[in-house]
């Protein structure tokens, strides 16, 4: 979903309106100030948002479209950054690509793939199911209309959120707000790799943003379980001990994706680029 954010425009003889910038990537806690209904924006030291800096890596250049700016990487070319935090605690990595066929996103023992879709005119989101190195690439249904960018055929995938959790050595996606897969297992030998590295695939690839955090970026998670507190709260009158059984979280997780399929959760808001046809279609000013 594409929003436009317009300054708020003074009237005569009335101050002017205070003007707030969009919340990285959409995620609502990154706002300077919660809304009714929201949860408490987290702290600016809980928190870091990429300056999006092509750091001399070949291939990879900035680029701006419709107010967004973001990192080109050219077919086959990479772009990394260190990941947040000691490594020993859960973590948050959220981030927006744009994604050619091929593409593959290292996140410290997690990798994601685009690839082509079984459904016309799509491409998909694939983990690696291995554990130890060998690529063993599995669907996560999630799959994302490809469009044209600068003459390439791009996938804008959603905001994708991974939740790390080192105790468990497991990993949890979301996709804006909604959880779509919980507690996969890591690959155990790239675990210590504690880098974000995104490798364009054969039409390239576009970054559109990337936030590391200590919390949950998307919604209140005291107990770090990857799990709405509001929903906890709902379904068991109190959270999650911090000791509760995998086999107790796995079935409030299920509980809670079923509960997200009937009631979708809100989405999330934010600029990003418009495909050729779009701007194509934009009459001059």
């Amino acid at each position: 979903m594409f929003l436009p954010w317009f300054a708020a425009a003074a009237l005569w003889g009335q101050p002017a309106a205070t003007v707030r910038s969009p919340a990285p990537l959409g995620l609502s806690r990154l706002s300077e100030a919660a809304r009714p209904g929201q949860a408490v924006p987290l702290a600016a030291g809980r928190f870091a948002v990429d300056a999006l800096a092509a750091g001399g890596a070949a291939g990879v250049a900035r680029g701006r479209r419709d107010e967004a700016d973001y990192l080109a990487l050219e077919p086959g070319r990479e772009w990394s950054r260190p990941l947040r935090g000691p490594g020993n605690e859960v973590a948050f990595v959220s981030f927006q690509a744009y994604a050619s066929s091929g593409s593959v996103i290292d996140i410290g023992g997690v990798r994601l793939g685009v690839t082509l879709s079984p459904t016309g005119g799509n491409l998909q989101l694939m983990y690696d199911d291995s554990t130890g190195g060998t690529l063993q690439w599995k669907a996560l249904n999630l799959h994302v209309g490809a469009g044209r960018f600068d003459g390439r055929t791009l996938a804008a995938l959603p905001t994708l959120t991974l939740r790390l959790d080192p105790a468990s050595n497991t990993w949890d996606l979301f996709s804006g707000s909604r959880l779509v897969a919980d507690q996969l297992p890591a690959i155990a030998a790239r675990r210590d790799v504690r880098q974000f590295t995104l490798r364009a695939g054969g039409e390239g690839a576009w970054l559109i943003g990337l936030v590391m955090a200590d919390e949950n970026p998307l919604f209140s998670d005291a107990n770090a379980n990857g799990i709405d507190d509001t929903f906890e709260r709902q379904r068991r009158g109190a959270l999650l001990s911090a000791t509760a059984s995998p086999a107790e979280r796995r079935v409030l997780a299920l509980d809670w994706r079923e509960f997200q399929r009937r009631t979708p959760p809100p989405a999330l808001f934010l600029k990003r680029p418009l495909p050729d046809r779009a701007l194509a279609a934009t009459p001059p000013r």
